[in-house]
């Protein structure tokens, strides 16, 4: 057999770095492709996640709260009143009150006596009472209900909204430095006014507080309102405080013995309870609700009491013995074995971290929107009220250490160990970097499903001192 000369040596040589080349451009082509493929389906992924989940998983455990008592409640909210009342409706600081369809009104100022038939009438400013025999059906779209047995007036209302209702029958109306038009201004006068309104009158009033006073009691339901307004609180002239949450669907005790879960907690500080829920007000309150915040006494309330170790509950503590025991018995069998790298793991680092950062994505997203439906805000709605052209104060940046902390812990004891244990497993099959990818990625969807349930827990460990100095100046304020 001829042996090869040197110039066909060439020739071939060449050939086999031509195709080798070829080679090598086709797996860089393959690659790249395969990444921007990869980079879309996430996009798709994430956009579908948001589609599905426009206001997150809303999975954090809700409790059954029950308080029955006579110690000072706050309720904010969309709040509806429903009931009989056979007492008093006052308002105090009103802007407008209009009374229509009225047989006959006799207004008295202690001195003269003035009679008008069929007529409207027309009152602003000042306070007034009205003692009346109705039912009432009225939903405010946000207010703040305040509870105190020793006023007449047992229920306080405060509210931008109008209040409406008609009465059937004879009422009297007492109004203090108010001033009263009838007949479109025909009539008018200032002062303190003792007024029988006779034949039924349909009314709307405009006022700053409204007040109940019924022996029959009304059904007060509270919901997450679509406009909250808590401005309203100036009314009071109360400040309160930088809270790391919105005053919307809360529901605050000063004292006394509260139901949670059928277990009796002793209430002796302002405690707060974010939910929905129903309430019965007469000489007293009886209040049910479903919650998903609670802080009594300034501390968050969660089951997950117990722990092995501080700061790690027992039911996550296992996850760090097995990643270091999964690591270990990997490390061994790789090196006793000498499992190599495959080669198509060798281009799939870009694929790899676009899962993970596809999962990161995904998981802190939905966390986001937990702590919102715990909190009623988030990092992520304070960023987007400060892009609208609002303003980030004090309370907004309190949300930041309540929400990262929790995901750090979660991220240290639950994503951080799912990962190692994935990814040792994957190495053994030469898998490295695809194992990363899925580790990471894995971790992070378990660190929220997980996670959330410990959000109290961790906040105990960890933010619950400065809850308590808030805690402390509402007790140093009442």
């Amino acid at each position: 057999m001829e042996e090869e000369s040197d110039e066909e040596r060439d020739v071939f040589g060449r050939g086999r770095i031509r195709e080798s080349e070829k080679r090598d451009k086709k797996r860089t082509f393959s690659s790249s492709s395969i990444l921007i493929a990869s980079a879309v389906i996430a996009l798709i992924i994430f956009s579908a996640v948001i589609s599905a989940y426009p206001h997150g998983m809303q999975i954090s455990k809700s409790h059954n709260v029950i308080y029955n008592g006579n110690n000072n409640v706050f309720l904010s909210g969309a709040i509806a009143i429903d009931g009989n009342i056979d007492g008093i409706i006052a308002a105090h600081d009103i802007e407008e009150g209009n009374f229509s369809g009225t047989h006959e009104i006799i207004i008295t100022d202690g001195i003269t006596e003035k009679k008008f038939s069929n007529a409207d009438m027309v009152i602003k400013g000042g306070d007034g009472e009205i003692k009346v025999n109705l039912h009432i059906d009225e939903k405010f779209g946000y207010a703040i209900a305040v509870f105190n047995s020793s006023n007449l007036t047992a229920m306080g209302i405060l509210t931008r909204d109008t209040l409406n209702f008609r009465c059937n029958g004879d009422a009297v109306l007492h109004l203090d430095n108010s001033s009263i038009y009838v007949k479109n201004g025909t009539w008018n006068s200032s002062g303190n006014f003792d007024i029988l309104l006779k034949g039924g009158f349909n009314t709307s009033i405009n006022a700053k507080i409204f007040g109940f006073q019924t022996d029959n009691g009304i059904n007060i339901s509270l919901k997450k309102s679509n406009n909250s307004d808590e401005s309203v609180l100036n009314e009071f002239g109360i400040e309160l405080p930088p809270l790391p949450f919105g005053l919307d669907e809360i529901f605050v005790i000063s004292g006394g013995v509260v139901s949670i879960d059928g277990s009796p907690e002793n209430i002796k500080n302002f405690s707060f309870f974010r939910g929905e829920g129903t309430a019965f007000v007469s000489k007293s309150i009886h209040l049910n609700m479903k919650a998903v915040l609670i802080i009594v006494d300034g501390e968050f309330y969660t089951e997950e009491k117990s722990t092995k170790i501080w700061f790690i509950p027992d039911k996550i503590i296992l996850f760090w013995p097995i990643a270091i025991a999964t690591w270990i018995i990997s490390a061994i069998i790789r090196k006793k074995y000498s499992s190599k790298m495959e080669d198509y793991d060798k281009g799939m680092s870009g694929v790899a971290a676009v899962i993970h950062i596809l999962a990161f994505a995904i998981s802190f997203y939905l966390w986001d929107w937990e702590i919102r439906y715990e909190f009623g805000q988030s990092i992520i709605s304070s960023v987007m009220a400060f892009a609208g052209g609002g303003s980030i104060g004090i309370r907004e940046l309190m949300i930041v250490p309540l929400e990262i902390v929790p995901w750090f812990a979660a991220f240290t004891l639950i994503a951080m160990p799912i990962k190692i244990i994935l990814s040792s497993i994957f190495s053994l099959i030469g898998l490295e970097r695809v194992g990363k990818g899925v580790g990471k990625a894995t971790g992070l969807i378990i660190l929220f499903l997980a996670g959330v349930i410990y959000i109290p827990f961790f906040l105990n460990v960890t933010i619950s001192p400065l809850i308590k100095g808030v805690m402390g100046y509402l007790v140093g304020y009442g």
